[in-house]
């Protein structure tokens, strides 16, 4: 359960897209960031086994076979309790990629939690994966298509269009901070 005042927004979107510049946005206005993936990752370090991509993405799928499709979402809302009785009250939830996702947050988050998805033509995503230069980059155009098809499955899709806002990241990243800045502006009037 969230406390008064305590604004919690779950950032979605395509590889790519931005998200992770989104919270660095949110952060320079007080929010804190908790990465699903870092939840997860976490986990895999707990249990012994080095947090590659492939072992991360192992580890989250065996998760969700042990304990549901909201089982990241259950973890990170843990992790969510801790920052709250913490006193921070503003936070952005990096990842999420289910609907299942979603409704948990809901549940947990109650009106405090907010879906924004941040969308890119794919075209320039590709691009920007290419040159951000982390291990898990698609190195060909079906590399990255069978990234996003994976995604996809897992529902990432409808988790975007079912979102309360959308922030287009098609433009310089002076446009997207703008708008991005605006739109949490927006939220905390």
């Amino acid at each position: 359960m969230t406390k008064p005042n305590t604004k919690i927004l779950g950032v979605t979107g395509m590889p790519g897209s931005g998200k992770s510049e989104f919270a660095h946005f949110a952060e320079e206005l007080g929010y804190h960031t908790v990465v699903m993936g870092d939840v997860v990752r976490a986990r895999v370090v707990e249990e012994g086994f080095e947090p590659t991509p492939e072992m991360s993405t192992r580890y989250m799928l065996q998760l969700r076979e042990e304990m549901g499709e909201t089982a990241v979402a259950h973890l990170t809302c843990d992790a969510i309790d801790i920052l709250v009785s913490e006193g921070k009250n503003l936070l952005v939830i990096d990842g999420i990629r289910s609907q299942a996702e979603v409704t948990y947050f809901k549940e947990h988050l109650d009106e405090a939690f907010f879906i924004v998805a941040i969308h890119v033509d794919p075209d320039l995503r590709f691009k920007r994966l290419q040159t951000r230069g982390r291990k898990d980059a698609p190195v060909t155009e079906d590399d990255f298509n069978q990234r996003d098809e994976s995604e996809l499955k897992l529902g990432l899709g409808e988790t975007i269009a079912f979102s309360n806002y959308i922030i287009p990241n098609n433009k310089s990243l002076d446009d997207f901070r703008e708008k991005s800045l605006s739109l949490l502006n927006e939220l905390e009037g």
